[in-house]
Order: structure tokens, then sequence, then C-alpha cells
């Protein structure tokens, strides 16, 4: 071998480094330049608990973006680590056309938060929170119909209704409507809940909360006043359905059948009949399912628990995780919580995975205390909040 062979080889190898990095392999976590910087953002995580893994995180961020509607195709370089923090690309991600300029308006909001801007990101848990737990941005950034009107419009429905006396979910009667078809688009229910007996026609609708498929095969789920205008949560004096994240904790992936109900009334179908509407429309579900090439494995159904502990650790925080959070020493967090005389509590979800632990803060006592100022969350998960940020106006 000549030395002008040796030495080009060399060079080729030497390109090829520099180009891929040791043994030809391509940079690991390197994501190409952003076609839309407007749908780029840095999110940090902070671990919540001993367990919690870069991997789970990865998987609860792919199911809460997908639960918001993103395609989030097989192969797409979605997310890049960087340590502690990732970088999300939601053009990548495939966020529905429709819903791009709610995302972009989203971001640039959280990318101008003081917390942004000192830490260099913005919490993961927050960023959930903010997002799939907040009424305002979730229908913005699903596509949700604006209004009841539009729902119907885009959905045929069964000739008659079904008529749930013993409902799991309202404190009286429901009256559902079923759609029509074998499509995946004509899957759609609507639920009213309301005051008196449907039994003696004195039902009167109060509410009414919808619920279709998205094009990436999630659940949608919409709550709508009586004059059709979109709301915050349903009304807790008629039902426990809460907010449309609390919809999504319930039903995970899947429909679900009538639970409690025995008694059929003439002129609805019958609960049995109901029974079959929605394996029907499971089946179609489940079929679509199959055609999509996915970062969210659908077969593995509990993998979006892991979106769940996103935003439930960051709402139930430990002392450990505030200080990671807030880069200061544990034992001055301790003293700055416990000279305020704020109270901690056991998680009471997921006791069986016993997680989260004990000795837990409520969020809303302890972002005051951040030694930056933070954009607040909502005041409840799942629940009606007494305040509901709308970052989206």
């Amino acid at each position: 071998m000549t030395h002008r062979t040796s030495a080009l080889r060399m060079a080729g190898v030497l390109a090829v480094l520099l180009l891929f990095g040791p043994l030809g392999c391509s940079r690991p976590n390197q994501l190409p330049p952003p076609r839309d910087p407007s749908l780029v953002i840095k999110l940090r995580w902070i671990k919540s608990y001993p367990s919690q893994s870069k991997s789970q995180v990865n998987t609860g961020l792919f199911w809460a973006l997908s639960f918001l509607g993103a395609k989030l195709p097989a192969g797409a370089p979605v997310l890049s680590w960087h340590g502690s923090m990732v970088t999300v690309d939601l053009d990548a991600a495939g966020v529905a056309a429709t819903s791009r300029a709610a995302w972009q308006q989203l971001l640039k909001v959280l990318k101008s938060s003081a917390e942004y801007r000192t830490m260099g990101g913005i919490d993961i848990g927050r960023f959930v929170l903010l997002s799939l737990c907040s009424p305002h941005q979730y229908y913005a950034l699903t596509g949700i119909s604006r209004t009841y009107q539009e729902f119907r419009a885009r959905h045929e429905f069964e000739p008659r209704q079904v008529a749930i006396v013993e409902s799991a979910v309202s404190h009286g009667n429901r009256l559902i409507e079923v759609g029509k078809g074998n499509s995946i688009n004509s899957v759609a229910f609507v639920a009213y809940e309301g005051s008196g007996a449907l039994k003696d026609r004195s039902f009167q609708k109060l509410d009414i909360e919808t619920l279709d498929i998205m094009e990436n095969g999630q659940l949608r789920f919409g709550i709508y006043e009586l004059d059709g205008h979109l709301k915050e949560t349903a009304t807790r004096a008629l039902t426990e359905a809460g907010k449309p994240s609390k919809c999504l904790w319930c039903h995970e992936i899947n429909l679900q059948p009538p639970f409690k109900n025995v008694t059929d009334l003439q002129g609805y179908y019958s609960t049995k009949e109901f029974r079959e509407f929605v394996g029907r429309a499971r089946r179609v579900i489940a079929s679509y399912r199959t055609t999509l090439a996915s970062k969210v494995d659908f077969t593995r159904w509990d993998d979006h628990s892991d979106a769940e502990d996103l935003y439930l650790s960051f709402a139930e925080p430990t002392a450990s995780r505030l200080a990671a959070e807030w880069n200061i020493p544990l034992a001055d967090v301790k003293h700055m919580l416990e000279s305020r005389n704020l109270k901690t509590h056991s998680h009471n979800e997921r006791i069986g995975d016993a997680i989260l632990g004990d000795d837990l803060y409520d969020r809303n006592d302890v972002d005051a205390l951040a030694p930056y100022a933070t954009i607040r969350g909502p005041s409840d998960m799942r629940e009606a909040s007494s305040y509901e940020p709308n970052l989206l106006q």
C-alpha cells in the first residue's frame, strides 16, 4: 500500500467520523434543523420518583401529544435529548394543520415566560398540565368543533336515542345519541346531562358532552353549553364527568359500554342495543388503528399512564423534586415549605403502584416560592377549577 493510498483512506475515515461519529453511527439524539422553529420548544425533565426513566418520559410525551392530535409518524425525529433537557419538534410530530396556529401561540407564550428564560426550558409537567389538562388549550390543539352545531353537521346519528336510567357517570338520567355508519369518521357519541326523568318525559337537557375520533386514532372530547358554545367542564351538580382531561383519564383509549344501566324504556334503544353499537364502533376504531404507523402503540394501552405521571408528579411534587426544579438545596426548600406551614398529603390515585408516595405538596401552594415567575396552571387537573388559564386569547 502506498503512502498516498493510506493517506487517502485515513482522510476518508476521518471524514466519516466527523460526519457520523465513532464506529459509523449517527450522532445520538440529534434532530435535523427544524422546518418551523416556531413549533419547537425545550422541556426540562425533573426526575419525580426514583424509578422514572427517560424512556418513560419519551413514552409519556408521545402519548400526551397524541391525546392532543399529533400523528407522530413512526420515523419522525420528534425528540432530541441534551442531558435533562429535551427539544420537541411539533412540526415533525405531525400536529394537525388546523391547530398549528394554536400550537405556535402556546409555544410563544411558554417561551416568553420567566421560567423558560431563566432555566432554558419549561418543566415537562407544566407543559402537559397547560395543554392536555387545560380545556381552552385542549380544545384549540385538538381542533374540536367550535360549536355543538358544527359538531352535529360533521356527523349523522341513529334515528333513536339511548336512555340511561342508572348511570355510572351522571347523578341522574342520561340521554345518548350514537353516530351512524361503519367508517372511522362516523364514530361519534353525544351525551346529554340534565334534570328530571326520562321515564315520565320530564328530562330537561342542560349539558352536552361529545366524543369523536381524531385522524390519529385517539378519542376527542368536548363539553358544550345548551346554546352550543364550548365550556370548561361539565356541571358538577349533574355529573362526575369533569373536564376533558377527566374524560381521557376515565376512557383511556377505549369506548366504554354502560356499566350500571338495567332499565330499558319504550321508544329508546335498549341497553343491549347500545352495547352492540359500542362494540361496532370499537371494532371500527381497532381496525383503523392498525393502519397507523405511529410512535404510539395502541396495543400497549397501559402506556398512557406514563403521560399521566408527567402531570401528576408535577401537580403533586415532593420537596426533593422542588429542590431539583428550583436548583436550591433541599434543606433550604424544606425550610421554605415548613416556614409557611404548607401541608403535605399522600397520593390517592395510583395507590397500588406506590410511585408518587407520601409527603406531597399541592402545586397551587408552592409555585409562588419558585425563584422565577411561572405560568399558573389550572387549579385542578381534571375537575372543575377555580382558575383555568386561557393562553390563546
